[in-house]
């Protein structure tokens, strides 16, 4: 929560926790019904999120003993991180939900997208007042620029878009 506050702070509108929330909410389908009745989250989203099918029993000894030592079982993506858990993942019928599977697929078909695989952005392009108006990409050994008619969407991934930005 302090993390987006201070990025806020620093002069970032709209990266507040109370705002970035209401996103991250509406992106989950969180599939475990006593989570997503909290204020942390949400379901009905793209994006499947869920403990792992199935557990080993020393996962289940790991949180009572959790428990046993006077820690909550908690919800470590809720109000208080400290305590134990069995973790939740992007998690759909056994398998890793990455982005992709959870936004791209249900959306491929739409004629305003286009999915370029096997490609890398090498640089975002930004107007005079750093609005982004494409992207520099390599793929197959050629650099291609690409300019988007309304918005440029980033997800390059975790160190990437980071990279990136």
């Amino acid at each position: 929560k302090k993390d987006y506050d201070d990025w806020e702070a620093q002069g970032n509108p709209g990266w507040g926790y109370e705002t970035v929330l209401h996103y991250f909410k509406k992106s989950e389908d969180n599939r475990n019904p006593y989570l997503a009745a909290t204020p942390y989250h949400s379901s009905g989203g793209y994006l499947t999120v869920q403990e792992a099918p199935w557990r080993t029993p020393l996962a289940t000894a790991f949180v009572a003993a959790g428990v046993e030592m006077g820690y909550e079982n908690r919800d470590g993506n809720g109000e208080f991180q400290t305590g134990f858990m069995i973790p939740q993942g992007t998690v759909r019928r056994g398998s890793r939900c990455s982005t992709a599977k959870g936004f791209l697929r249900p959306i491929r078909e739409r004629k305003n997208l286009h999915i370029a695989m096997y490609s890398h952005v090498l640089k975002i392009l930004l107007d005079n007042t750093n609005t982004a108006y494409g992207v520099k990409i390599k793929r197959n050994e050629k650099i291609y620029t690409i300019l988007a008619r309304k918005e440029v969407i980033l997800s390059a991934g975790t160190l990437n878009s980071a990279q990136l930005l």
